[in-house]
Order: C-alpha cells, then structure tokens, then sequence
C-alpha cells in the first residue's frame, strides 16, 4: 500500500431498463467493466475500473449496481410533486435542467482525466457516434465541449484539426484544461430523476506549471 490517501471509488446506479445503456456509456468512456457481484453477470453489479492498466480493485474504481426499491420510490415521489416531465412541470426543474447544460462545470459530477489528447478524442467521439439519432445511446447523452482557446498557438491548432473539437468549443473554466461534459440520465450518484454528469478531460502542459485559476 502507498504512503498516501487515494479517491477509493464511487457508487454508481441505474434505473429500471437501463443497465445494458448504461454500461454501454461507460464502456464508450474508456472504462472497464468487471462482472464480479454474488451473482456474476445477473445480479446487475459490476466494478468499473477507470484505467484497467494500473487496477488494484482498491482505488480509482467505481461500482455499478441497480437503484434500490427505496430510492426508485423516492425519486418517484419528488418528480411526480415536481410535475417533472409534464405540462404542470416546476419552473425549478426547467432551471436546473438549462443549467446543467449551460453552466455543467458548477453542477455535481464526476471528472476523468485522460492521459492523451487522443484518448480523450477517442472518447467523446465514440459517446457522439453512439447518440446520433438512431444510435445505441439516442437521446440519452448531451455532450459539450470547452476550452480557452487563444492561449497557445500549437494548442489551437491541434483542435482546429480535431474532428470532435473543431468549431465546436465553448470557454472552459480553466487555462489549458479541455473539458467535455457527457449528461446522461442512464447512470449516476446521488438522486438520479434530474440526471448526471460526467467530466471528461485533458489538461495540456503548461497547466501544470503553477496552481491554476479558475473562473
């Protein structure tokens, strides 16, 4: 064991219907996924492990496991208050719905950082192919891309001839941190009825030359 404290894992879930999408995405991220539950391949829990090259089953995982029956009620209970979905709809709902599009980076999520640019490419282009209309993940995925660009002429370029980035990035909210934002309500932590984010990123060289700042 190291000397130093590790993020350990996180529990992810899903809701009824939707545990082979919802691995399908996190397969589409780069993850691993490991069928080691009391009932390997039937129990609806797995382990996912964030990079299957340095596993130790211990740290930098997640697992993966169905909702249980009292949340599902829960979460039932406050949409149907809420009105989510319907004509009766909460204006509170729509908010936060338009904010975690246009503000994702203040949202509660979960961020990965790849360890290449194209890795990361890969990644986000494979989830983009996968909710065109017709895909396997079709309406389940939102993705957005940000970035600041203007900062390094190499960097710029390298994206301008990206074909997942190119004129299709808006300001990030760091120097030099390529962040892509994949909001899903397959799977997530927490209360799943508004659904989740996860933070895909790459962070280019001269980020790490002093602590960074944000906004």
């Amino acid at each position: 064991m190291g000397a130093g404290s590790a993020l350990g894992h996180m529990a992810l879930h899903y809701g009824p219907g939707d545990e082979r999408p919802a691995r399908r995405l996190l397969e589409l991220i780069g993850c691993t996924l490991v069928d080691n539950g009391p009932a390997p391949g039937a129990d609806g829990f797995c382990t996912v492990l964030v990079d299957q090259d340095s596993a130790n089953y211990a740290d930098n995982i997640m697992f993966l496991s169905r909702i249980s029956d009292g949340q599902l009620k829960l979460e039932q209970a406050i949409t149907a208050g809420l009105g989510a979905g319907t004509a009766g709809e909460d204006d509170a709902v729509a908010a936060y719905r338009d904010k975690t599009l246009a503000s994702p980076e203040i949202i509660s999520h979960i961020g990965i950082r790849y360890p290449s640019f194209a890795a990361l490419e890969e990644a986000v282009g494979a989830i983009e192919e996968a909710s065109k209309p017709g895909g396997e993940l079709d309406g389940r995925v939102q993705v957005t891309k940000h970035i600041r660009l203007g900062l390094d002429p190499a960097i710029d370029e390298r994206i301008a001839a990206s074909p997942v980035f190119a004129d299709d990035v808006q300001p990030a909210y760091a120097d030099y941190w390529l962040q892509c934002f994949v909001r899903t309500d397959l799977c997530g932590f927490g209360i799943l009825a508004f659904g989740q984010t996860f933070e895909l990123d790459f962070v280019f060289e001269p980020f790490f030359v002093q602590p960074p700042r944000f906004g």
